[in-house]
């Protein structure tokens, strides 16, 4: 088993670029996509819920978290290209073989979720249908972004995309696509979703690597969900895996409209600490308000409360540390004048805190093999 070469591969998601070929004005990454997907899909499948449609959250979460992770190996490829005639066997074949690859790094006990995820991720299973859908809404946002910022390269992609949007089979595709045009409320929440990738973390350091709140949006969900399901398929251990993942997707959400304050600041006192707590949490409040009432109570533990007392939550300020390691860990790397000290200062607080299987497991391999190409 190579899990450690997995989670090295995914945080390699972020090097995965996107709309090369079309210049746009802001940049995207396999790792800030599959972070929209996977979010604007947890919107998706409380609709459906709602309209008596019941929904797996694990598989959509999962499926639309990992969609793309094979492109690690192939590399992006045009939409146009995978479609043309001649060559579409060629590269299903291709990325297929390189999603088993994958998996095949995992432990046994990880290997049948992770196979839906990766190899079936959009399948023609009910979450596969809703992951595929927005993956095509998700593109159509960035497209309309651009053209919004006077791009003339994706003018004519923009009345592609919306005319198949407008005629989506799925109910809830059709349903953010008018949102979207009508400019609802959700639309709005829709919108802080997409400045995730505006807001640059780690400021006031000398970074190497670039970071931002999707892509540690997209690398704390993807830890949570191999974290939390090692913890229940290896270790026996009560945890609801999709609301531990939801959690992570949403917790940073805030940060859309509060920014990004660094650690040392928000915390540098009891009062400012809880100043900036009470603060985080009305503007979080502000944009619960957004999404419809019957999504409220569910995303309020996703975002308000991501972090309260429940082993989730507590999983989710583990899954939090463990990001932020293994950030420091990448940097340190070429940047140790930087990152060394906080790494092992970083490294020491979650050895001497947590006491989780999954820590355990992380700090025992994962944390040596991204030290140490082992495959």
């Amino acid at each position: 088993m190579y899990n450690g070469t997995f989670i090295r591969k995914m945080t390699r998601m972020q090097n995965v670029q996107r709309w090369d070929e079309y210049a746009p004005h802001y940049h995207d990454n396999a790792a800030s996509h599959s972070f929209r997907v996977a979010v604007f899909s947890l919107i998706a499948a409380y609709y459906e819920e709602q309209k008596g449609r019941p929904v797996n959250l694990l598989d959509v979460l999962g499926k639309a978290l990992f969609h793309d992770m094979n492109e690690v190996q192939t590399g992006p490829i045009m939409h146009r290209t995978k479609k043309e005639p001649t060559l579409k066997e060629h590269i299903e074949r291709m990325e297929r073989t390189a999603s088993l690859g994958l998996v095949d790094l995992l432990s046994q006990s990880l290997r049948p979720d992770f196979y839906r995820f990766l190899v079936e991720a959009e399948d023609d299973s009910f979450e596969g249908r809703i992951v595929d859908g927005i993956d095509s809404f998700d593109a159509m946002l960035f497209v309309r972004r651009e053209v919004a910022h006077g791009s003339p390269h994706f003018v004519a992609k923009l009345e592609e995309m919306k005319a198949a949007l407008c005629d989506h089979p799925l109910e809830s595709v059709r349903w953010l696509y008018e949102q979207v045009e009508q400019e609802t409320d959700v639309a709005t929440f829709i919108e802080n979703v997409m400045r995730m990738d505006s807001v640059r973390r780690w400021k006031g350091r000398f970074n190497t690597i670039d970071d931002n709140d999707a892509i540690h949006g997209f690398r704390a969900a993807a830890l949570g969900m191999f974290s939390g399901l090692l913890e229940q398929k290896k270790y026996n251990v009560d945890v609801d895996v999709d609301e531990l993942v939801a959690r992570l997707l949403c917790h940073d959400l805030v940060e859309g409209v509060t920014g990004d304050v660094l650690g040392p600041v928000k915390h540098s006192t009891a009062e400012t600490g809880q100043a900036f707590e009470a603060y985080e949490r009305a503007e979080s409040e502000a944009l619960l308000s957004l999404l419809p009432d019957y999504m409220q109570p569910a995303f309020r533990r996703y975002m308000a409360d991501s972090k309260d007392d429940t082993y989730e939550g507590k999983l989710v300020d583990m899954m939090d540390k463990l990001d932020a390691l293994i950030k420091m860990n990448m940097e340190r790397k070429m940047n140790g004048a930087e990152y060394e000290v906080i790494y092992r200062e970083q490294l020491r607080k979650v050895q001497l805190r947590y006491e989780n299987p999954s820590m355990i497991f992380f700090l025992a391999y994962i944390l040596h093999d991204l030290d140490y190409v082992t495959s």
